[in-house]
């Protein structure tokens, strides 16, 4: 298994996902993404599909906008009184 960590200042990073979808990786079906901003909850994952890094949704988490934050939004948890039923 190969593994890189990268810790970016919070406007530095906002090009990261279309670089990494540009790189010539040997197998794109195993590249995961894990990204936190400095106002996220959590880790969201990413994963490449059809050549483009898409967040994969994650139990008890949810996207919230934030027109700062380099996605224009940010990750939460949603289960601090429990993770409601699926």
């Amino acid at each position: 298994m190969d593994a890189w960590s990268i810790d970016f200042w919070r406007l530095n990073w906002a090009g990261l996902l279309p670089h990494l979808e540009q790189m010539a990786w040997p197998s794109p079906e195993s590249v995961q993404v894990l990204l936190r901003d400095q106002d996220d909850e959590c880790f969201g994952l990413w994963m490449l599909h059809e050549g483009r890094l898409r967040e994969v949704p994650l139990p008890c988490t949810a996207r919230e906008a934030d027109d700062v934050a380099p996605l224009g939004s940010r990750l939460t948890r949603t289960d601090r009184e429990g993770c409601p039923a699926a």
